[in-house]
């Protein structure tokens, strides 16, 4: 009998040890990442953040971000933190692509998978991108079809328009440099200045647009690359204090904006705003979807790496949101029908 307990016992502390080492396996699969985000100056920025790790979490991974301020120094320190941290995957929305070489290669040798977010880092194991240019062009777009339509009867390249940049980017650069050519796309849009403004911050587009009214009363539309400054400006000219209370001839159109933004655009349908369309690169939720989905590619070898994700575009404006309200994205409009 004493035999016989002796071995149940041995068989349990063997099930048992069989059992803590299947658990410990199980818990050293778990995976992380870390997300090092351009910087949270907007809703979009915040929403993706947030979005990110909810997913990530339930796809059964551990998953942070850290925000880059809009700054290369920030972002080097946030990537080294995960680095230290020991995380299996790092996305990167470099500010700096070019200053990001050295935390790549270090990220890189510790075994961990980078993954270039938006602007493109010398050296990744997978990119998810957007043409900048193209994006701004189709809010160049956007922008001419209302101007047009708006300005049916005005003279050609009569209709003033600003754009509201922010170069302290590559990515602003380029997209600034595109919005600027709003008379290669509409026959009435007459580009009248571009100001420059030191960041993207929505106060700074309420400054900006005061400004402007002080020195350029005769600008009906306001392009811009960065929806905080778009919601600036927008605010500015629906504020009780505005010096203009009539809407209907007046506009913004800018890129990533979210749901607040679509909200604004909503009522502008009936010349309660100005914030009149924003184009994006998918909604938070698609591109959270598609960060997921790349991070569990590059682990599980599906996706090779140097593999290159390319975003499509989202039109929200007049036509499409509700749409984009009810649904989180648009597909009955897409850059083919611009």
């Amino acid at each position: 009998m004493k035999k016989m307990i002796t071995t149940l016992l041995a068989v349990c502390m063997l099930a048992a040890a069989l059992t803590a080492g299947s658990i410990s396996v199980a818990a050293e699969e778990t995976h992380t990442a870390g997300f090092v985000t351009f910087g949270l100056g907007g809703d979009f920025f915040q929403a993706l953040a947030d979005t990110f790790v909810a997913k990530m979490e339930e796809a059964g991974w551990e998953a942070q971000y850290a925000d880059g301020e809009f700054n290369p120094t920030t972002q080097i320190e946030a990537c080294e933190n995960f680095i230290a941290m020991g995380v299996d995957v790092l996305f990167i929305w470099s500010v700096a692509p070019e200053a990001m070489g050295t935390v790549v290669d270090d990220a890189m040798a510790a075994g961990i998978k980078v993954i270039a977010f938006v602007a493109p880092t010398e050296k990744y194991d997978a990119l998810m991108v957007s043409d900048d240019a193209d994006l701004a062009d189709c809010c160049a777009k956007l922008a001419a079809k209302w101007i047009d339509e708006t300005f049916a009867d005005a003279e050609d390249h009569s209709v003033p328009v600003a754009v509201l940049s922010c170069r302290t980017a590559e990515t602003g650069v380029v997209q600034a440099d595109e919005l600027i050519k709003i008379e290669e796309f509409s026959t009435k849009a007459k580009f009248t200045i571009e100001v420059e403004c030191s960041d993207e911050n929505l106060n700074t587009g309420v400054e900006a647009a005061e400004n402007l009214y002080a020195s350029n009363p005769e600008v009906k539309v306001f392009l811009t690359a960065h929806n905080a400054l778009g919601m600036g400006v927008n605010n500015y000219y629906t504020a009780i204090s505005s010096p203009v209370t009539e809407y209907s001839d007046m506009a913004v159109f800018d890129i990533n904006g979210d749901a607040a933004s679509a909200e604004v655009i909503k009522t502008a349908v009936n010349n309660e705003a100005i914030l009149r369309g924003t184009v994006m690169t998918g909604s938070v939720d698609d591109t959270a979807n598609e960060m997921r989905d790349v991070c569990l590619g590059l682990m599980d070898g599906t996706l090779e790496s140097g593999h290159v994700q390319k975003a499509g575009t989202v039109f929200v404006y007049a036509d499409t949101v509700d749409e984009y309200l009810e649904t989180g994205t648009v597909t009955s409009v897409t850059a083919a029908d611009f």
